[in-house]
């Protein structure tokens, strides 16, 4: 009879667990709700507002602070998971910050906040299942949405200014409402007889040990500025670790190499000439006697440069000068932009949209529609999937960022790739391990997105939107290049 009682009063009493975990989660809404007013006077201070009221940092930065419920057995697994790929997304304590002391935000960071808020994807529902109550309300998603028309309308207005291009009326609110903008034209502030002689510099095998190889050899101009190999030959014929990017375009690039261990043209130009497994000199005081030895070399420097003499400062800076000519403006998409909507095909319009709406143009952004950000090779899939797929384990190249860096964190980041004229610079990534754009653009879904399995539809109408993106440069006809290919073919 006693124990009938017990079992009795237990299931009186089954009710008390939930009813009190029910209760928490209601003050703990009330309390997320609570003062979530919108109080500062700036537009910066209430979009850091909005950020802070729905806890953004709460995932969307390096180091988290854990929350009292993070240990339980359901929420454990989802907050760890959303930590990961948030941060890899977007770090929002270094936008914070930046917000904070007047400092431009990147392009990739406003384009993903305002992709994030269109598509209404932040918080995303596993996040909002075990932080109930934060979302972007009407009026801080409004606030979102003036904030990024503030900031791209400077950024587009100071790029326009830097490149000559003079936008304004609908050409220039276009260049605003939209994650990518058109080219300029090449040659604005450029010094024409220092790029001249950059010119001849580029192409000129004594910056190698043998007199074999020139920049022109890896980065051919009628090759689209690389050389359609997975990784580029030195002198030796020994391969680099990974696939050598195109010059064009690359004036527009936040740094340089793959790792962004270099901060220009300038700089990126004093690489490879005395790297042992490309250009292979000695020095640079070796390449700058080779040069000194040709009267006519020593005129032109002597013209450009006047006092300056033959050296690493005065060849890399001519060398840099000359790839500020290599913009490739004028594709079908810049004229698409423009307002020339026959300029496309409707699939290749319905792809720029595909485009957006998956992200791609949270990273592929501004006039380059690359080059702005390092992103982590592995967002939503892990990225030990990807080297295992391909088959050949983890070399030098396959580091990222952490190489130039030593930041832990930034190990598998590696510079987003410019789209422009990127059906002629096959193959694709870092490591040259995709042939064709529909491997490449399946690799990005699988990867970097939450739609993993696009239909062949969607695969086929980005790559229509991405042949668009061929433009015009004078030196792509240019019909003298060092040739590498005094090596087998691989």
């Amino acid at each position: 009879m006693a124990d009938e009682q017990n079992t009795t009063k237990t299931k009186k009493k089954w009710w008390i667990i939930p009813a009190v975990l029910g209760a928490l989660i209601v003050i703990y809404i009330i309390a997320q709700v609570t003062g979530r007013g919108i109080t500062a006077d700036t537009l910066d201070g209430k979009f850091v507002q909005v950020l802070e009221n729905n806890n953004c940092l709460a995932c969307h930065m390096e180091n988290p602070a854990s929350v009292w419920y993070e240990g339980l057995p359901i929420a454990k697994t989802m907050i760890a998971e959303d930590k990961a790929n948030a941060y890899k997304f977007i770090d929002l304590e270094k936008v914070i910050a930046q917000v904070n002391a007047g400092e431009p935000v990147s392009a990739p960071d406003v384009a993903k906040l305002e992709m994030s808020t269109r598509n209404n994807s932040m918080p995303v529902v596993s996040y909002t299942l075990v932080h109930p109550g934060t979302s972007l309300n009407s009026e801080e998603q409004a606030i979102v949405f003036e904030w990024v028309t503030a900031q791209r309308t400077a950024q587009v207005t100071a790029f326009s200014e830097q490149y000559g291009m003079n936008l304004s009326g609908e050409a220039l609110e276009k260049a605003i409402a939209e994650p990518v903008m058109v080219l300029p034209e090449p040659g604005y502030g450029v010094d024409m007889d220092m790029a001249m002689l950059g010119l001849d510099v580029y192409h000129d095998t004594r910056l190698s040990g043998d007199n074999t190889l020139a920049c022109a050899s890896c980065h051919q101009l009628s090759h689209a500025g690389q050389d359609n190999s997975p990784h580029a030959r030195g002198i030796t014929g020994s391969l680099g670790g990974v696939s050598a990017p195109t010059v064009y375009n690359a004036v527009f690039n936040v740094e340089q190499f793959w790792d962004g261990r270099a901060a220009d043209l300038k700089a990126q130009a004093a690489g490879p000439p005395t790297n042992p497994i490309e250009m292979g000199s000695e020095t640079w005081e070796d390449i700058a006697d080779r040069l000194k030895e040709d009267p006519d070399m020593v005129k032109r420097f002597k013209d450009v440069f006047g006092d300056r003499e033959i050296s690493e400062d005065t060849i890399t800076e001519a060398i840099a000068e000359f790839e500020k000519l290599l913009i490739t403006p004028n594709s079908p998409f810049d004229k698409y932009l423009m307002g020339d909507e026959s300029a496309i095909s409707a699939d290749a319009a319905k792809g720029y949209e595909l485009f957006k709406k998956y992200y791609c143009a949270t990273c592929h952004v501004g006039a380059a529609m690359g080059g702005q950000s390092f992103e982590s090779l592995g967002t939503t899939t892990d990225v030990m999937q990807y080297f295992e797929e391909r088959g050949d384990g983890i070399g030098d190249g396959d580091a990222g960022r952490v190489a130039h860096t030593g930041v832990e964190t930034d190990r598998y980041k590696f510079k987003v790739p410019t789209l422009r004229n990127i059906e002629q610079t096959w193959p694709y990534f870092h490591d040259g391990s995709k042939l064709s754009l529909q491997e490449a653009v399946r690799t990005m879904f699988k990867y970097q997105t939450d739609h993993q399995n696009p239909t062949d539809a969607e695969v086929n109408q980005i790559v229509e939107f991405l042949k668009t993106l061929n433009g015009e440069n004078e030196y792509m006809s240019y019909d003298f290049y060092p040739s590498n290919n005094i090596y087998p073919e691989y």
